[in-house]
């Protein structure tokens, strides 16, 4: 059998894109991250999207949101759909894109308006604020938790933070998205362990009714599979 010649072409990696709604701009994301989050209303119609060395360009100019050909819907995903977006992540090996692509997943599984996500990669000490989705500042963005930081110590207790009703480390967490345009009617913290290490803090808001239970135990079982495999 004659082999394959090998082409000329350099194979490209899958565009990462950001999202912006005229103020705000969040990223970066995957292609099919995008895609979902438009299916399912959380990326309105009306925003812009770009490559990382692109220019912005209108939502449907993305060929892969084009072709869905149909107005989106907030119909929650389930839990296979969920199974199937979150298996490229676990074999993700880069820090920032893990921690990007997990923090996507969580709000579209939660329905939250704004999310981070600190991660503590192999041999650091601290845990570090890694990505920051939705409408609110970047200033946290690269910074290490403070060590007395209520909410850290929450984590480091194995206890969830969930709000209202509302106590030190639930206000603490609030005040973290305290810039976001509508205010925070609901708060939540996810502690992620891997062998007994706390070794991430998921994060998340909306300026409506408080989170499922049930939402908020999905991203967890999506962040801890994706740290998981990360550390392994």
């Amino acid at each position: 059998m004659q082999p394959t010649p090998i082409s000329v072409f350099k194979s490209l990696p899958p565009p990462l894109w950001y999202v912006t709604n005229g103020e705000l701009t969040v990223g970066p994301v995957a292609t099919d991250l995008l895609r979902r989050g438009v299916e399912y209303g959380r990326v309105p119609e009306y925003c812009q999207v770009k490559a990382a060395r692109g220019t912005w360009r209108e939502l449907l100019g993305v060929r892969e949101i084009a072709a869905l050909g149909t107005k989106p819907n907030a119909k929650a995903p389930s839990e296979e759909q969920f199974a199937e977006w979150a298996r490229p992540v676990e074999r993700v090996k880069d820090d920032m894109e893990l921690c990007h692509t997990l923090t996507w997943l969580a709000l579209i599984a939660t329905g939250a308006e704004s999310a981070m996500f600190h991660y503590k990669s192999k041999n650091a000490r601290e845990l570090v604020t890694r990505s920051v989705l939705g409408p609110l500042p970047n200033d946290q963005l690269n910074c290490g938790l403070h060590p007395e930081d209520p909410v850290l110590s929450a984590a480091r207790d194995r206890r969830p933070v969930v709000g209202p009703p509302y106590g030190p480390a639930e206000d603490a967490l609030a005040k973290r998205f305290a810039a976001t345009s509508g205010g925070v009617g609901a708060a939540a913290m996810i502690p992620i362990f891997v062998q007994g290490t706390l070794t991430g803090m998921l994060e998340l808001a909306r300026p409506g009714h408080a989170f499922r239970r049930s939402d908020l135990v999905r991203a967890e079982r999506i962040a801890q599979r994706a740290v998981y495999s990360r550390a392994n």
